[in-house]
């Protein structure tokens, strides 16, 4: 029970991490007009929430701790 517990806790403290410190950006592209052959598109660069990051970075540090501190 410890190794997984450890292991995922490490996943999350890097995934939070990353969303957090906001490397993870996506990009959409949406038709605005379409007026015969020419056509009017938007695209919008979005990110993950924040607040997903810290929630991540806080289960994974629970997760570390659970995992160090129990016995096998």
């Amino acid at each position: 029970m410890r190794t997984p517990l450890l292991v995922i806790g490490v996943i999350l403290l890097v995934i939070g991490g990353l969303i957090t410190a906001d490397v993870f950006k996506f990009q959409t592209k949406e038709k605005v007009a379409d007026f015969g052959p020419i056509e009017i598109s938007k695209t919008d660069t979005k990110r993950a929430p924040i607040n997903l990051g810290w929630i991540l970075l806080g289960a994974g540090a629970v997760a570390v701790v659970v995992g160090v501190a129990s016995k096998k």
